[in-house]
């Protein structure tokens, strides 16, 4: 570990306003500078760095910090990262705690520079393409093929190794740089008969950036055609850099120095497979996209991402072998301190095609995909794995071996609210009782699990349907109404009312998507979602006449009592006078409950920042998470 006294160094040594006027154009005010802030959009400057004390503060969105939690937040670092990367750059040596002094150090700044070196020789190599005939003349070809674009190839930095041994090694050597550092870099390797070679000839090659400068390691993809039939057909399409001092694939992402500012602004990311996925993508328009570097999602990767969005959306086949990889990614993404959802693009194609299938639409067709929440993909991975098809309600053997599998998972989650959510959700998908799950998850099976302020709940063998003790007959729907709620809809805030208008008016239209919306199902008070399941659960009866289907909504909304039954008639009286469209209507309420909740996460953020006092990394990663919940809100309040 770096040592306090490094730290401290850092952070009063390195110059923070020489860094900040990499990003931001500063002029002296006073004792000041001050500049138009890099967090949030803003016309008149309103963020200001103090020389004196090395700081940042912005009166715009209270972003604020030291040269340190800067570094990481414009540059997607970790904290050991940023101050080893400030501790480069301004010379500072940096010491190690004692448990560490003993090991072997690395330059590692110096293997960033060969590292630039590398693809400084690959970038000229590509410029012998133009014109260029044999080996170069294919590469030109097959950047034709998959539509590279100049802008695109200049953009991510994209190079290529000629298929000539020995012509990387030369270039490395001639800019200074011995054997043993170009082996720790993983570009060069030596063979079993002692000689040295390139990993990454014949192949296009696409530099993994830590930073906007510096690059820790490539992909290589290869070039058909250049190499000879029998060895390319040994060759793996894909070559990624091994594990370095300075490349650790478990927490770095391809593309995201050059997706964080669209990061930034929209919250979201999406995460692909591919480097090509991430450079057909941002061809089209469509920038908030990474990649993991040849290596499955880790809980790594999604805690750096944690603080710098608030939804992360893996883009998945919409095959089997994308379903199970989406339900994989539920282990992984269980504790992450950001919303994972999964998007399926239709079968057989892949986000570079996709793109290349929807041009300048591919943003909005990106939108419109199926999303699903990981549990819910992960449930049903669990169900297929015991044989069970789509929509196929399960035996009670399989139910219970499913159930036991899902409550081994989650048991694992570390935050009661994620849990009681997660517990909640799967209960409503399996069709059981959220009880009974409850108590598989706690351990205790010799009786149902009660938790503190709760009252036990009544047997029910499926969620929404009556157990034998509610089954009265032609007055179940009544009396399962009064069953479950216990409070007049005066009570509830307004905009669960604004919501239960709108569903009363359009039922079958939106009630679906009401249902699985996260921003709802995370602020609905739960008398709203009883409310909502139990009318579904009357929709959904099929062989009803449209008379009959009235009749039991009717029942339904006396057995909830006069206050329900004068909001069905208030919902529809307002909605006539209104003149506002059913959608429109609809739409606004989403975008209530989207801002709710981003207000609720944003002031937990706040809350947290006092609890990290003694963990700078920790804090830094909050303080991000604070800039993009508001910029989220300034979306939003800009319509």
């Amino acid at each position: 570990m770096i040592s306090q006294d490094s730290i401290d160094r850092v952070k009063n040594e390195a110059s923070l306003v020489d860094v900040v006027s990499e990003t931001v154009k500063l002029r002296r005010s006073g004792a000041n500078y001050t500049g138009l802030c890099p967090f949030h959009s803003e016309r008149s400057p309103s963020f200001f760095v103090r020389e004196s004390s090395n700081s940042y503060h912005c009166f715009g969105c209270n972003a604020s910090g030291n040269v340190i939690s800067f570094v990481m937040a414009t540059r997607a670092m970790s904290f050991p990262d940023a101050v080893e990367f400030l501790a480069g750059r301004f010379g500072i040596e940096l010491k190690r705690d004692s448990e560490r002094a003993s090991a072997p150090r690395v330059d590692k700044e110096k293997l960033f520079s060969l590292c630039s070196a590398a693809q400084l020789f690959f970038r000229r190599s590509l410029l012998k393409v133009k014109g260029g005939t044999g080996e170069f003349a294919r590469v030109g070809e097959y950047l034709r093929t998959r539509g590279l674009s100049a802008d695109a190839i200049n953009h991510f930095g994209i190079g290529y190794c000629p298929n000539q041994r020995g012509v990387l090694i030369d270039a490395l050597t001639k800019a200074g740089f011995d054997q043993e550092m170009m082996l720790l870099s993983g570009l060069i390797r030596r063979s079993a008969g002692g000689e040295l070679y390139e990993l990454f000839r014949g192949r296009l090659l696409f530099p993994i950036y830590v930073d906007a400068k510096r690059i820790a390691g490539f992909g290589g993809r290869l070039v058909p055609g250049v190499m000879e039939a029998s060895y390319e057909k040994q060759s793996p399409k894909y070559v990624n850099s091994p594990e370095t001092p300075i490349y650790h694939k478990s927490k770095t992402f391809y593309g995201l120095p050059q997706a964080l500012p669209t990061i930034r602004e929209t919250g979201e990311v999406y995460v692909v497979e591919g480097y090509m996925d991430v450079v057909g993508l941002a061809m089209r328009g469509v920038h908030n996209v990474v990649a993991c570097c040849g290596t499955a999602l880790t809980e790594q990767h999604l805690k750096r991402l944690s603080g710098i969005c608030s939804k992360v959306l893996l883009l998945f086949d919409g095959d089997e072998a994308g379903l199970a990889a989406a339900s994989k990614s539920f282990p992984v993404a269980r504790n992450a301190d950001v919303d994972v959802m999964a998007c399926f693009l239709p079968d057989e194609v892949d986000p570079d095609d996709f793109a290349r299938q929807h041009g300048s639409d591919t943003e909005s067709a990106l939108r419109d995909l199926p999303r699903a929440f990981l549990i819910d993909v992960y449930v049903d991975g669990l169900l297929r794995s015991h044989g069970c098809d789509k929509g196929e309600d399960p035996g009670p053997n399989i139910l219970g071996k499913v159930c036991d599998e899902l409550a081994k998972s989650l048991r694992g989650i570390q935050r009661e609210v994620v849990l009681s959510s997660l517990i909640a959700r799967a209960a409503r998908r399996l069709k059981i009782d959220t009880s009974i799950l409850e108590k598989l998850v706690g351990g205790d099976r010799g009786g149902a699990a009660v938790r503190p302020g709760e009252t036990a709940r009544k047997p029910v063998a499926r969620e929404g349907k009556l157990s034998p003790e509610q089954d009265q007959g032609a007055g179940g729907a009544k009396n399962t109404a009064r069953t479950v709620q216990n409070r007049p809809p005066s009570e509830l805030p307004r905009s669960d009312i604004a919501l239960l208008r709108v569903v009363m008016v359009l039922r079958n239209e939106v009630l679906p998507e009401v249902i699985s919306n996260p921003d709802v199902c995370d602020i609905v008070a739960p008398e709203s979602m009883r409310f909502l399941l139990g009318l579904k659960e009357i929709l959904d009866q099929s062989g009803f006449s449209e008379e009959r289907l009235r009749e039991q909504i009717k029942e339904y909304l006396q057995g909830l009592g006069p206050g329900w039954v004068g909001l069905w008639r208030e919902a529809h009286t307002i909605m006539a006078k209104s003149g506002e469209s059913g959608e429109a209507a609809f739409q606004k309420t989403l975008v209530g409950f989207r801002r709710e909740k981003l207000m609720r996460l944003l002031k937990e953020s706040q809350q947290e920042v006092s609890e990290h006092l003694d963990d700078p990394e920790r804090q830094a990663q909050v303080f991000d998470r604070i800039r993009s919940l508001k910029s989220q809100l300034d979306t939003i309040a800009r319509g």
